[in-house]
């Protein structure tokens, strides 16, 4: 039996994963080795949430802003991705202090092209609140959590990645770059400072995202009190979501 990867989804403005991830620091991830992404959604309200799975696209200028699209291109853009899955359920009722499961899996094509395919699903959620005269039934707005979805379909080795750095500009201890991508799949993962050695130092930022529609992404961080010794900014994938990659950018301190 293959290993599942089991996430924690809160209705009420709190997502986390298993690991106490917050909204953001996970993606749904499905490739050959892993064809199955179980999530477990709950309700910590009161009252029971309706809710609902559906897909959004986003798509991204060569320096990493979102493109606004219409629906009906979003839907479109996002074919070849649900062509690739199943779900299930995907209408669903939360009763109070309980639980859902929605499990996504991997539907492979024959003789399909090696590609990396992506969508967003959406998990809108609405709490059934009765009237104080149950005279009848309200809902509460909508909350919606968004989660990146990712298709690989081929194997990790099928696939390239390479992060190079530019404009790299360091005054006292502030630093700003740019980060050229190139390859047929995403980059996902931490930055990290560490020393000349490999030693940990501190955490800049965490689920770190580079899709190959953006040519490059910016970045500027605080090299704090380690601003005068000689350090490595690493870009360090996340094994969980199919990337074993790292990628450093030298810091010349005084020492």
């Amino acid at each position: 039996m293959k290993k599942c990867s089991i996430a924690i989804l809160w209705i009420a403005l709190t997502v986390v994963k298993a690991d106490a991830a917050s909204l953001g620091t996970y993606r749904i991830y499905l490739d050959n080795k892993n064809p199955q992404d179980k999530f477990i959604v709950k309700n910590r309200s009161t009252f029971p949430e309706q809710c609902e799975v559906s897909f959004s696209y986003r798509l991204y200028k060569e320096n990493g802003q979102v493109v606004k699209l219409t629906e009906a291109e979003q839907a479109e853009r996002s074919k070849t991705t649900l062509n690739r899955i199943r779900y299930s359920p995907r209408k669903f009722i939360i009763q109070p202090k309980s639980f859902q499961y929605v499990t996504f899996n991997y539907r492979r094509q024959i003789n399909d092209k090696t590609a990396e395919h992506r969508s967003y699903a959406n998990f809108t959620c609405s709490t059934i609140e009765d009237e104080q005269q149950k005279v009848g039934i309200s809902f509460t707005p909508n909350i919606i959590h968004s989660v990146p979805l990712v298709i690989r379909t081929a194997t990790l080795n099928k696939f390239d990645v390479n992060l190079s750095f530019v404009n790299i500009k360091q005054q006292g201890s502030s630093v700003s770059f740019k980060a050229l991508h190139a390859g047929n799949r995403s980059f996902y993962g931490d930055i990290y400072l560490v020393t000349a050695n490999g030693t940990e130092l501190k955490t800049f930022q965490r689920n770190v995202v580079i899709y190959p529609d953006m040519i490059y992404k910016e970045f500027a961080f605080d090299l704090g009190e380690f601003h005068d010794t000689n350090t490595k900014i690493v870009f360090q994938e996340n094994n969980q979501y199919g990337g074993t990659k790292s990628f450093e950018l030298p810091m010349k301190g005084a020492k």
